[in-house]
């Protein structure tokens, strides 16, 4: 995973120059013991961090016998003993990533944390509190997962920000993304990785520049913007190749064979994991991760399976296999298990796959990670199916089903496109600003020579920026509108795939399940006629979710009547509904959104207001509809920033743009939230 993560190795070069290098090394720490010996208090403790600092780079770098953990761990409790704070935590971090990367043991590099934290509340070097909750990042992903890692990528961007290192920003900037990305959280995602690269420009830093583009395509990959992640990556690319970075082409052209395998292109996958893995065999820097070979031996095992190669996947998986048994890691073992699955399945081999299976899902719900939770659900199901268990093939389609339906929701995806159409906008208006910057420069410099010349560049100036803000301003219009239609386009596109998505489950899925139910009955078998059951209601209740059948059955006026009574009976809430007929002001697909506004609206009332009584009002005017929906809840304050971060409001007013309507909120805390909708007719 500290490849997926960049696991940060920010050491310093070290060398000793000498003939014979042991016994010069050895006189210099018998010099160093004697002062020790020889002193006290703070020289003491200068001869003691020399001590540790020189052994420390001969362990790491010339893989020296010294023991370095003990006397590090002596300079730590006397630099806390002299309450030289800052001092003690430069060791610490030192440890840490000895033992993290080093002997890859991250539980050791938790307990040293944790034995000293409560010392370093105090510690004003915020430059070697980022390092460490940097390399703490790493260590507790490995320990504990996800959110605990998250929370100290966000202490080192705190640190880092306060001492103002933007290498260690940008880092911070960057692991976080990693995460939010795993989390399915990608328009923060999206914000952390460009914030990153500007970080990274600007310290002029290649490698991360290009990791971080790297990270930013996957993303757009993840979420279907598959233009966009090219043009990333191929940007990575070039710049890797132009400053010598060939070591990092392996990760890139990994995320481009997924990139390909996403959109159904075999062959351009397959040729790009062969490029990754020559890269990798012929750079002798990647020898030591050995995980790195085994995931790319997987994908392509898995890649020539979905080409129908199978001879060529089982040649793969040998090789993968030859190398995991050699140094079977935490690291290598989901693409093991993964590449294994999939073999025995193409082969026919269920039972195996369907053990496999079970053994990978385990793995991501240890690792939380969501897609490859999702990517297990659908190869359960289709293993059982293949078995002729449909009952617990059903079972894991409907949980494949409820993690893609969360992984792609509109508000993701929306939020993606729009920081994508900012981060644009920002480049744009960047470029302008240089220009404008480079022409003052020039203009600067030759002012006392020709002072005509300046006057005059200074008015094309004037009017070359009036020039630009009149098209910017154009430019932003017209992107407003593509965004606007984008967005609509989006929310469609999402009421389809519901729609089949409902239809499937329950023409297909509940049929079948309802067959279960009855030979169950049939044949007395009462816990796996209960089992049917239950999935069967569980199968209509995300149906319903998905569509609401009553919309097409009843009308959109009767439909909404009949949501607002089922509240009115299922809650304590007090439902006042007055609702004129306005079925025949709607199309069927306008019918939809207008129901989903009310839908969500009252469903925001019940989560988040804690209200005793809703009124849900439509009436019908001459000249429009006019909708308000008031709570005498908690309320809130609203502001631009609560309208502009909330995706369920943005959703909610893109609807009412599709209506051609206008939509209004207006709450104050302890007095309720007023939605006031007018919608033309």
């Amino acid at each position: 995973m500290k490849y997926k993560l960049l696991a940060i190795t920010l050491l310093f070069s070290f060398h000793i120059f000498a003939q014979d290098q042991d016994a010069v090394l050895q006189s210099k720490l018998d010099i160093f013991n004697s002062k020790i010996q020889q002193t006290e208090k703070g020289e003491r403790l200068r001869w003691m961090d020399s001590l540790a600092t020189t052994i420390y780079f001969e362990r790491v770098f010339n893989n020296s016998k010294f023991k370095y953990d003990s006397i590090t761990t002596q300079t730590i409790k006397y630099a806390i003993s002299l309450d030289s704070l800052n001092k003690a935590a430069e060791h610490v971090a030192n440890l840490v990533w000895y033992n993290s990367y080093f002997l890859k043991k991250p539980k050791a590099s938790v307990l040293l944390y944790n034995t000293y934290k409560n010392d370093f509340k105090n510690i004003e070097n915020n430059n070697t509190l980022s390092r460490l909750y940097l390399y703490l990042g790493d260590s507790f992903f490995e320990v504990e997962g996800i959110d605990k890692s998250l929370e100290y990528y966000i202490k080192a961007k705190e640190s880092s920000t306060k001492s103002g290192n933007d290498t260690f920003l940008g880092l911070a900037n960057l692991n976080k993304g990693q995460l939010e990305s795993i989390k399915g959280q990608f328009s923060e995602a999206s914000i952390s990785y460009k914030t990153a690269i500007d970080l990274f420009i600007k310290v002029e830093n290649t490698s991360y520049i290009i990791n971080t583009k790297n990270s930013l395509a996957n993303l757009y990959s993840k979420n279907a913007f598959y233009e966009e992640a090219i043009e990333e990556r191929n940007e990575a690319i070039e710049i890797a190749n132009n400053f010598g970075e060939s070591g990092l082409l392996v990760g890139i052209y990994m995320s481009a064979a997924e990139n390909y395998k996403q959109i159904g292109n075999h062959v351009k996958q397959i040729g790009y994991l062969k490029a990754a893995i020559n890269v990798f065999n012929n750079n002798s820097k990647l020898e030591n991760y050995s995980y790195l070979k085994t995931e790319l031996l997987a994908d392509l095992s898995n890649a020539y399976v979905d080409s129908d190669s199978l001879n060529l996947a089982e040649q793969k998986f040998k090789e993968l296999e030859a190398i995991y048994f050699k140094e079977t890691s935490k690291q290598s073992k989901p693409y093991y298990v993964n590449a294994r699955k999939t073999l025995a399945y193409a082969k026919g081999h269920y039972k195996e796959s369907l053990k496999y299976c079970k053994e990978y899902i385990e793995i991501q719900k240890e690792n939380k990670n969501i897609d490859g939770l999702m990517k297990g659900e659908k190869s359960l199901s289709l293993t059982y199916k293949a078995l002729g268990e449909s009952t617990n093939s059903n079972i894991h389609l409907i949980n494949f089903y409820r993690i893609k339906d969360s992984v792609s929701s509109i508000q993701n995806v929306k939020s993606l496109a729009y920081y994508q159409t900012l981060y644009e906008t920002e480049k744009r208006d960047l470029k302008i600003e240089n220009q404008r910057a480079s022409i003052g420069l020039l203009n600067l410099k030759n002012k006392n020579k020709n002072q005509l010349l300046i006057f005059g560049a200074l008015g094309l100036l004037v009017l070359f920026g009036g020039i630009v803000f009149y098209r910017s301003f154009l430019s932003a219009k017209r992107r407003q509108l593509r965004q606007q239609l984008f967005s609509q386009e989006l929310i469609k596109t999402q009421e389809k795939e519901r729609t089949r998505i409902a239809k499937d489950l329950h023409d297909g899925v509940g049929q079948q399940i309802t067959l279960i139910k009855m030979r169950a009955q049939n044949t007395n078998q009462i816990e796996l006629s209960s089992l049917a059951h239950n999935a069967l209601e569980e199968v209509r209740s995300i149906s319903r979710d998905l569509y609401p059948v009553t919309l097409a059955k009843l009308g959109l006026t009767d439909s909404i009547e009949q949501l607002l009574l089922e509240l009115d009976e299922e809650t304590d809430l007090f439902v006042s509904v007055e609702i004129d007929d306005v079925n025949e002001r709607f199309n069927e697909i306008e019918s939809l959104n207008l129901y989903r506004f009310i839908q969500e609206s009252v469903n925001n009332v019940l989560k988040h207001a804690n209200a005793k009584t809703l009124i849900v009002n439509i009436l019908k005017k001459s000249d429009s509809i006019k909708i308000l929906i008031k709570d005498n809840g908690e309320g809130f304050e609203v502001t631009d920033k609560v309208n502009q971060n909330s995706l369920g409001l943005k959703t909610m007013a893109e609807r009412i743009s599709m209506l051609k309507g206008s939509f209004t909120i207006k709450s104050k805390r302890t007095e309720g939230t007023s939605i006031l909708v007018k919608i033309p007719v």
